[in-house]
């Protein structure tokens, strides 16, 4: 997979909130789980490399490419 870097996820993030597909935000885990995302929307854990099909998925285009 592909490696993103944060403003990238930021930008996804924001994608996805602005069409109206997930309300997500990062979350600190204290156990180093790999599910550092919550979506309010589904009330669920997602993983980054769920995060990234998700945007992908829906539309998302790095601007910079």
């Amino acid at each position: 997979m592909k490696e993103y870097t944060d403003k990238q996820i930021n930008s996804m993030i924001l994608h996805l909130r602005l069409n109206n597909v997930a309300e997500m935000y990062y979350i600190e885990n204290q156990d180093d789980s790999s599910r550092n995302f919550f979506c309010y929307r589904t009330q669920s854990y997602l993983k980054k490399s769920q995060v990234i099909a998700l945007a992908i998925e829906t539309g998302w285009k790095d601007k910079n490419e």
